[in-house]
């Protein structure tokens, strides 16, 4: 029993020291595949979840008209339509994906924020 965790121990240590760190794995065909088909499928939530995030923010006339009508159908009809060129673009080069992060607003905040700044 001994002798088969020393064999596990060294192999698990060989296996963490294998790990390749040196750059970054990139985006490739199957990336961009499985990110249009993602868009494509996952389209319709935008529906509820603008819906929920304006009734919130704003109440339940904003939420349906501003959010379930207008965001909601606007960001359905993008999504399905970056999905569509990112499932016929995949064969080809680049494999990035055109579509901003959805937390990443551009907003640079100050650090540390004013609140905490002198506050003894």
């Amino acid at each position: 029993m001994k002798p088969l965790l020393s064999i596990l121990a060294l192999s698990a240590t060989l296996m963490i020291a294998h790990a390749d760190i040196s750059m970054p794995k990139g985006d490739n065909f199957y990336d961009k595949l499985g990110r249009g088909l993602a868009n494509v499928s996952m389209a319709p939530a935008n529906f509820l979840d603008s819906q929920f995030t304006v009734t919130e923010s704003e109440g339940g006339t904003a939420g349906f008209f501003k959010g379930l009508i207008v965001q909601g159908t606007s960001r359905t009809v993008m999504d399905i339509g970056m999905g569509l060129y990112e499932i016929v673009t995949s064969p080809f080069p680049p494999y990035q994906s055109l579509k901003l992060k959805a937390y990443d607003t551009g907003v640079v905040n100050e650090y540390p924020p004013a609140d905490l700044k002198n506050w003894y």
